[in-house]
Formats: C-alpha cells, structure tokens, sequence
C-alpha cells in the first residue's frame, strides 16, 4: 500500500481527526516502533540506524480529540524528520523526505493502527 491507499484507507473506514485522542496517537508510536525495528531487522530500511524520535508535537482540542501531530524518525545521519503527520488541514502525510522503502514500514503501522482504530470505533457503537 502506498501513501494515497493509507490515507484513502483511514476515510474508507470511517474514521477522522475526531476519533483520535492522546492514548490512541500512543498506540500508533508503539506499532511504529515495532515496524521500524522489524524492517530495520530485515534490512528494508536504507540504513539500519533508523528509529522513532521519541518527539511528539502535537495538539488536541478542548473535548480531547486530535487538531494535529506530528511523529518523527530518527538515523545516525539525520534527526526528528517527519515520520507521520496529522495536518491541521486533515492532511496525512508520509515520510514526505524518504523513499518507498523507508516509508513502507511506517504505512505499514498506520494501517494496523487504522484496523484497530475501527474496532475500537466498532466496539464503541
């Protein structure tokens, strides 16, 4: 899947910025670690120095939900560049700097994190 398929997939399962709140954006750092130390592992990254920034910028409205975040990765050559971000336009972006292989890991998470996102939403209804 690639960075239009990822973002077409959120809306596809009905989901938006109002669904998120601090604890779900948590969830997603955890699933991002482990894609990226799984293709970090697997060589399918460039580099296997690659990690998650433990930076989060983010900012939610006042009953909690999502207004934007930005998630970031880091390499022995470059720090905090942009992993994922939540626009404020409701914009979703994508390792916008890197490469198919090294943004692969990273959609791979959003889609697992959009699957439980939607269960999570599912089971709310």
């Amino acid at each position: 899947m690639n960075s239009e398929e990822a973002r077409t997939y959120f809306v596809q399962k009905g989901l938006s910025y109002e669904d998120i709140y601090e604890g779900d954006i948590c969830v997603l750092v955890m699933l991002l670690n482990k894609h990226v130390k799984q293709a970090v592992k697997a060589n399918k990254m460039s580099v296997d120095t690659m990690r998650m920034s433990q930076k989060i910028k983010s900012k939610y409205k006042t009953n909690g939900t999502l207004k934007c975040c930005y998630l970031y990765i880091n390499s022995h050559y470059f720090t905090q560049r942009e992993a994922i971000s939540f626009n404020p336009d409701g914009f979703i972006g994508f390792a916008g700097w890197a490469d198919s292989g090294n943004t692969q890991p990273l959609i791979d998470a959003f889609i697992e994190w959009v699957d439980y996102m939607s269960e999570q939403q599912r089971q709310i209804n």
